[in-house]
């Protein structure tokens, strides 16, 4: 692990646990230190966490252009947060139940909420009700969002806030065992019943929470995807609500969706690397260090949504439902035109002009700036040992 990692690591435990860090402010390569935190979705947190001495040792330059990225999250989370206070009122007048999952469902558990960066607003709505919720918020101002529509949410934005309204919890799709679908989807089933609102707003009960949570980390990983914002977003939930008496009662829970190994894995990152108190999850212990490692330098290597350079692309070569690099690729491609563009699901005979199209509008946003290049021959080499490490965190797979 470099030195500018370890020390962001460092700087987010104290952020987030109040932990010590040893280093000496004037030495640092504040440069690199801002890059990787920009990259994890934390300049936000770490800015705010910097002691005055500390501050005083960044570069003019480099202050300067920290501080005008957190004054816009800052000015970003407020709106998000007038956004959703407009949404629920929209929703409550016409008694549509919805509940945030992520963004500030996961701020909440923060030492300072406020220094958690949000991106977009994620509602929850029962699945009859999705188009519903999406035809009231057209109403209200709201245009439908990069044309895309996609097979378990539908995006509409306005002023800059994008709204996703799911008619799933995020990551319930990544599994194919129809057995263990089923039965999240039941566990699921009275999700929207049990909400409970804190600050006025509806959340998740915290057993929902905690699967959501789970299934929304799994998907990134597996995408290559998951960066230290969404480890903070577990570690602070742990810290918060996972307690011994709902871990007793989440434990079979988690054993019965195969998603143990993942969930034992997550909390022991956020214990050896974020400062989690090792008695807020002393069960952490019994998962492997060495496979918890391997997870941390992924997540480290990938950034958030995978916006580090080098590993763009990578999941068409890593599907962990596949035997091999190559069975992934073509499964991959096919499974991202149906979620990209469900009508090849109701009409198989699209499928084989699927690729090109879903190739064409890649070069489209690669040419707008918001698409890393992907380079096959790279990415084919890496995935091997990724694929590995994927099988052995054992998705889905109940013992």
């Amino acid at each position: 692990m470099i030195k500018t990692e370890n020390l962001i690591l460092q700087l987010t435990s104290r952020a987030l646990f109040n932990t010590p860090v040893d280093f000496n402010p004037a030495t640092t390569e504040w440069s690199n230190i801002y890059k990787e935190a920009l990259s994890q979705a934390l300049t936000l947190l770490i800015w705010d966490t910097l002691t005055d001495k500390e501050r005083m040792s960044v570069p003019e330059n480099i202050a300067a252009i920290w501080e005008q990225n957190a004054m816009i999250h800052v000015m970003n989370n407020e709106q998000l947060l007038y956004g959703q206070v407009e949404i629920f009122k929209l929703l409550d007048d016409v008694n549509i139940p919805a509940v945030i999952m992520k963004g500030s469902s996961s701020a909440v558990n923060y030492p300072n909420p406020s220094l958690r960066i949000m991106g977009d607003i994620d509602l929850l709505v029962a699945p009859e009700q999705q188009k519903k919720t999406v035809e009231l918020l057209q109403a209200n101002g709201y245009g439908e969002a990069n044309g895309e529509d996609f097979s378990t949410h539908i995006s509409v934005s306005k002023d800059r806030i994008t709204v996703e309204i799911h008619k799933e919890p995020s990551g319930l799709g990544i599994n194919e065992d129809k057995v263990i679908k089923k039965k999240l989807e039941e566990f699921f089933s009275d999700a929207l019943e049990k909400r409970q609102r804190i600050g006025g707003l509806p959340f998740l009960s915290d057993e929902h929470q905690a699967l959501v949570l789970i299934l929304h980390k799994l998907k990134h990983f597996l995408h290559n995807e998951l960066g230290l914002r969404q480890l903070c977003d577990w570690a602070v939930f742990v810290d918060k609500k996972l307690d011994d008496k709902m871990w007793e009662e989440l434990r079979p829970r988690l054993e019965e969706f195969g998603l143990l190994t993942f969930t034992g894995i997550m909390t022991r990152a956020c214990v050896d690397y974020l400062g989690l108190p090792e008695e807020k999850a002393p069960w952490n212990k019994d998962f492997d260090k060495e496979l918890t490692d391997e997870v941390v330098e992924q997540i480290l290597e990938s950034g958030n949504f995978g916006s580090k350079a080098g590993t763009y692309g990578i999941l068409y070569f890593t599907d962990v439902n596949s035997s091999n690099r190559l069975t992934s690729f073509v499964k991959t491609i096919f499974d991202r035109c149906k979620y990209h563009w469900p009508v090849c699901a109701k009409h198989p005979i699209l499928m084989p002009v699927a690729p090109f199209v879903a190739y064409a509008k890649y070069l489209k946003l690669r040419k707008e700036g918001k698409r890393a290049e992907i380079k096959p021959f790279s990415l084919y080499r890496k995935a091997g040992a990724k694929q590995k490490l994927y099988k052995e965190l054992k998705p889905f797979v109940v013992e």
